[in-house]
């Protein structure tokens, strides 16, 4: 995994904490790294954990994240509205549409094998 985002591995400092990924299986992190995050004017350096897993995407930026650049998430439209560093501008930050679709198509096809149940809403 490491090597697929160019990450030396002297650069990984060690860890013991686990994951539990979202299949609730418990992951062992291969190590810490931190780097530099750049998100439209932002710029910030982040910890990250790496662990060997075969995901659809090369990293999660966390909530503490979101709210380090003042972001508002809408997972909806995959975008990530936050003010520039001016305070003034509205920054746009636009996830990949088509990589999020055929993640929750394989998530759904999963919950229709019987690993989740799916539960509809409706109004009264």
């Amino acid at each position: 995994m490491s090597d697929r985002l160019e990450i030396k591995p002297e650069k990984l400092k060690p860890t013991k904490n686990p994951l539990l990924g979202f299949d609730r299986k418990r992951v062992e992190p291969i190590g810490m790294v931190e780097l530099t995050v750049q998100a439209a004017e932002r710029v910030l350096t982040e910890s990250f954990v790496v662990v060997e897993i075969h995901p659809s995407y090369n990293l999660l930026m966390g909530r503490g994240w979101v709210h380090r650049v003042q972001g508002v998430p809408s997972t909806l439209h995959q975008v990530m509205r936050c003010l520039g560093l001016d305070g003034n501008k509205v920054i746009d930050i636009y996830g990949d549409q088509v990589a999020a679709k055929e993640c929750y198509s394989v998530t759904l096809k999963s919950t229709r094998k019987g690993k989740a149940p799916i539960h509809s809403a409706s109004p009264r």
